[in-house]
């Protein structure tokens, strides 16, 4: 079942009001529309919290057993950029969930882990670990801060970024600008004309006939991610997420 998902973290990607919803849908060919997902981010002038729920929808739903897959991110706001403190996902499907809530110690540099697993709703295992590298963000709060981290999208970035919930061994993510005539025409043909910010970011997870997917993004002037496409997905191919509804609240 292709993690549909991915594509919806960097979907809300910049969005700076201090209370947001955010609802995307994700489709993939003649099959349509293949999930729904949605985030919300409230935040003051010292912390924030995010949730993001994602659930299969179609086909999709009888395939992955019933999907359903919630994030949170929650932590301070620290010079104007989130920092997190607990990261945690909660996926269930088919009788089956495992929660997974990592914990930042950023002053030591170390980030662990707590898994649960469960089945037909009894605890079936459990453990604590360390992970093996220390990044100072989850996934969430890289691409919310990912607008300040580049800075011009008109000056050309590319970098390896890290963030837990990205690759599993190093967290690593690439992150660039489209700033090159020939790479900006190949997204606007992709993603549609009129976008202020084109960014393309390699992801290295299981899910991607390559060794890394490239996923495909476009910002408005205000750093609201209106669409993308996630290429070489394994049996799908290319899939396509969209905006349909933004409200905020300040």
């Amino acid at each position: 079942m292709i993690r549909w998902v991915v594509l919806t973290l960097v979907l809300a990607l910049g969005l700076k009001a201090e209370v947001m919803k955010a609802e995307y849908v994700v489709e993939y060919g003649i099959f349509g529309k293949m999930g729904l997902s949605e985030a919300v981010l409230d935040r003051n002038a010292t912390h924030y919290h995010i949730v993001m729920k994602a659930k299969a929808t179609g086909l999709a739903k009888v395939l992955s057993g019933g999907r359903v897959e919630i994030y949170k991110s929650r932590g301070r706001v620290v010079d104007g950029r989130l920092v997190p403190d607990v990261y945690s996902k909660d996926i269930r499907r088919s009788g089956k969930r495992r929660i997974k809530v990592y914990r930042f110690d950023h002053l030591h540099r170390v980030v662990t882990f707590h898994e649960e697993r469960y089945k037909d709703g009894r605890l079936d295992s459990e453990k604590n670990e360390t992970l093996p590298y220390y990044a100072s963000n989850d996934i969430f709060s890289l691409y919310f801060n990912i607008r300040d981290i580049i800075g011009d999208c008109d000056k050309p970035f590319d970098r390896n970024l890290h963030a837990v919930g990205a690759e599993k061994k190093t967290g690593k993510v690439r992150v660039q600008t489209l700033v090159d005539e020939k790479e900006r025409m190949f997204a606007k043909e992709m993603l549609g004309e009129g976008a202020a910010c084109y960014l393309k970011v390699t992801i290295y997870q299981k899910i991607f006939g390559s060794k890394g997917g490239e996923l495909y993004l476009s910002l408005r002037d205000d750093g609201v991610a209106t669409s993308a496409v996630l290429k070489d997905v394994i049996m799908f191919g290319d899939v396509r997420g969209r905006l349909i509804k933004f409200s905020d609240k300040k």
